[in-house]
């Protein structure tokens, strides 16, 4: 990457009828003096530093923008403001050119004038020699030094003798040592100070004992709480505010439709929300102004939202626009890219370019000295944390993990962020200035599902939802609920006569369903969580991976028999046959194509080129995979041929199992049949929604009287606020 720096000493560079000021980062000309955004300052001296040049847009992305995820439109504003700044005169004409499909030029001569310098650059030379001498040099130089300030002082006379025999020690090696000796102790003494596991008791702040309470934000200036709350009588998500000082509830927000509160105008006194129903295909959002005693005194309708999904917003304004997460982003509807939209005019431009294999950008927050944003991009199996500048200049990824991360905070002088991972109970702060991470286990007496770091206090809500295993019998069409507790199970996976399911914890712990009968399994995991998972009947080998690792394990004698670590990211597997794994690997560029890896020799072969999502096998050796579309298509390996099968791209959510020619999926509310032969289609549970249960996951098993369906279900469940207390 180009680095954009002028010489130290150059203070101003004049070109055309311009004067550009270096120190102010400011713009003159005979008629004002205009000071430039950081981003057009950055252009224009990229500019100035290659004149009479073409410049692409790639050269652009790598350069000033320094990362490659730069939108077409956000690189034509920008062009286009620095042009409006250096305006067209006879004198000065247009000074950046366009060519066609090629890139820009900057057309100007340019004078750097520089101040003047104390030191000539012969004496600075000779400082650079003079620094870099030899060790003999050195300490001949420092015995003159000791003798002409110790002269007559018998003290000093023994310090300098001292020196004379000890000429091998380099006086900058001894402070050095002694400057990290220092560090290192001082290092230890913070750590020993620093309580590296949290211990927190909860004390509720919501009134309720039977609601469900999801979505809080803290208000700008930590004073309030906003939070949705479900009416069980109607069965509609309200918006209430908590105060924080008197712990009062109060309900602000009650629509027809559902309504999320969305994000906080910086004064705190205003909120953004969102109506939503996806039936009737209704999505609004719009801004709320209240009083001091939280009693609303204003609406105002902000946009129309195409969304299936719930938003996140930052308003910046001063510039009196809005930056909202907008879903359909090259027209995939959970595809997630921000957007900043003008609220006079209402126009909007692009801020940040999300790849396609991903769900986009999401969890938006302003920092509170209004100039930098923060946002998450949900990968497959990966979240980013991201900042910006407010129009998605300076775009920098600071952390990349496995962990489910569903929003971020910033720290009073927007000098840090933090998060709460509830999967592995840690709070991480990311420092950056030093770009330092810190993890502390958190403790609770509760299952936390969100914790809200504030500038002095934690917040949070204890779980609202979790996964538990269910037995569908589609002959007695019965749902039968096999495990409830409020840790989640997850990821069943059928093997002879029965099968197995893992329960949340670190590690996963493995469960087994046989003769109507749950067991703890004495496997261990050593995995936090699992992210695909597939059983081998001809030779009882259990494939799990999380991340890149991937594990085989023997269920016959109930042992690990193989570990691998990948170079990729593993997002599905599926047994091709008793020596070879299919792999849906994840490539840094972001494709994710189907490998072939085999156990024995760990050979890895690409087999199909394009992106997938979802693979399997059938009984003929063909390969069936899910494209990012929710298109699915049936590959033969051998003759190198393929036929698309099916298309489900109108649903966002698509979970499916191959079995026996037939192709069993689910969108969440329902279970389906598919003939792969007939292009038949069959329900087997239509219209599923019972408390707003959702189906994330199942599995088949076939017994000899029929087929039983082992479901994993997400439900919701009751909740409380919390405010968390240490110990």
């Amino acid at each position: 990457m180009v680095v954009i720096l002028f010489d130290a000493n150059v203070i101003q560079v004049k070109f055309a009828n311009w004067t550009l000021c270096t120190r102010s980062c400011s713009l003159i000309s005979d008629l004002l003096t205009q000071e430039l955004t950081p981003l057009s300052y950055k252009i224009l001296c990229y500019f100035i530093l290659n004149p009479n040049r073409i410049i692409s847009r790639d050269e652009f992305v790598s350069s000033v923008w320094a990362n490659h995820y730069v939108d077409d439109n956000a690189i034509n504003k920008a062009i286009s403001d620095l042009r409006r700044l250096l305006k067209a005169t006879e004198e000065a004409p247009n000074l950046i050119k366009t060519h066609y499909k090629k890139g820009y030029s900057f057309i100007s001569e340019v004078e750097f004038i520089r101040e003047l310098q104390s030191l000539s650059q012969e004496a600075t030379q000779e400082q650079v020699i003079s620094s870099a001498s030899s060790e003999i040099e050195l300490i001949s130089t420092q015995e003159a030094s000791v003798k002409q300030n110790i002269e007559g002082s018998s003290s000093l006379e023994r310090l300098k003798n001292k020196l004379k025999k000890h000429k091998v020690i380099k006086p900058n090696l001894v402070v050095s040592v002694l400057s990290i000796s220092i560090l290192l102790i001082g290092l230890v003494y913070w750590w020993q100070q620093q309580p590296q596991t949290l211990h927190l008791q909860s004390k509720k702040l919501s009134i309720s004992d039977s609601s469900v309470y999801a979505f809080l934000s803290l208000s700008p200036a930590n004073d309030k709480l906003a939070l949705s709350k479900l009416d069980t009588k109607s069965g509609v998500d309200e918006i209430f505010l908590i105060d924080l000082f008197t712990h009062k509830n109060t309900k602000i927000i009650s629509e027809d439709f559902d309504s999320y509160h969305i994000g906080w105008a910086s004064n705190s006194n205003s909120i953004y929300y969102q109506v939503i129903n996806n039936e009737q295909e209704f999505c609004e959002v719009w801004r709320a102004d209240f009083l001091v005693n939280n009693e609303v005194s204003h609406k105002e309708k902000i946009l129309d939202c195409k969304s299936q999904y719930i938003l996140s917003l930052a308003a910046d304004e001063e510039s009196n626009r809005v930056i909202y997460t907008k879903f359909g982003y090259r027209n995939v509807p959970s595809l997630a890219a921000l957007v900043a939209r003008d609220l006079s005019t209402g126009e909007e431009f692009q801020v940040t370019s999300p790849n396609l294999d991903s769900f986009g950008d999401r969890y938006v927050t302003l920092s509170p000295d209004n100039e930098k944003i923060a946002f998450v991009r949900v990968q497959t199996g990966l979240r980013q944390i991201f900042i910006a500048n407010l129009d998605g200049s300076m775009q920098k990824m600071l952390h990349e993990t496995t962990d489910v991360i569903r929003r971020v905070a910033w720290n009073r002088d927007s000098s840090g962020l933090a998060w709460y991972v509830p999967t592995s109970k840690k709070l991480m702060s990311f420092d950056l200035i030093s770009e330092e991470i810190i993890s502390k286990s958190v403790n609770t007496d509760s299952y936390v599902s969100s914790m809200l770091p504030g500038f002095n206090a934690l917040y949070g809500a204890t779980r609202t939802s979790d996964d538990d295993i269910y037995l569908y019998d589609t002959k007695e069409k019965a749902l039968n609920e096999l495990v409830e507790s409020r840790a989640s199970e997850f990821m069943p996976i059928t093997v002879k006569e029965g099968f197995y399911f893992f329960q949340e914890g670190d590690p996963a712990q493995l469960y087994s369903y046989f003769g109507e009968k749950i067991s703890k399994d004495d496997i261990s995991i050593d995995l936090s969580t699992l992210s695909t998972g597939e059983y081998n009947k001809n030779n009882d080998l259990l494939a799990l991976s999380f991340d890149k690792e991937l594990r085989l394990f023997d269920l016959r004698n109930k042992d690990l028999k193989d570990s691998f670590s990948l170079q990729h990211q593993i997002v599905n597997l599926s047994w091709f046959n008793d020596e070879n794994l299919l792999l849906v690997l994840k490539a840094k560029q972001g494709e994710q194509h189907i490998w072939l890896f085999n156990v024995k020799t760990e050979e890895l072969q690409k087999i199909i080129h394009k992106n997938a999502k979802g693979v399997a096998t059938n009984a003929d050796g063909k390969i069936f995979y899910q494209d990012f579309y929710n298109n699915f298509y049936l590959f033969d390996p051998q003759e190198g041929l393929e036929k698309k099968m099916l298309s489900l791209s109108d649903y966002p959510y698509v979970i499916w199992e191959l079995h026996e020619g037939y192709l069993y999926y689910s969108t969440g509310r329902n279970l389906l049949k598919y003939s792969i032969d007939t292009n038949e289609e069959t329900y087997l549970l239509a219209d599923f929604d019972i408390n707003e249960k959702i189906i994330t996951d199942f599995s088949i098993l076939k017994l000899s009287d029929g087929y039983k369906f082992i479901l994993q279900i997400h439900s919701f469940k009751s909740n409380d606020v919390v405010l968390f207390e240490l110990l």
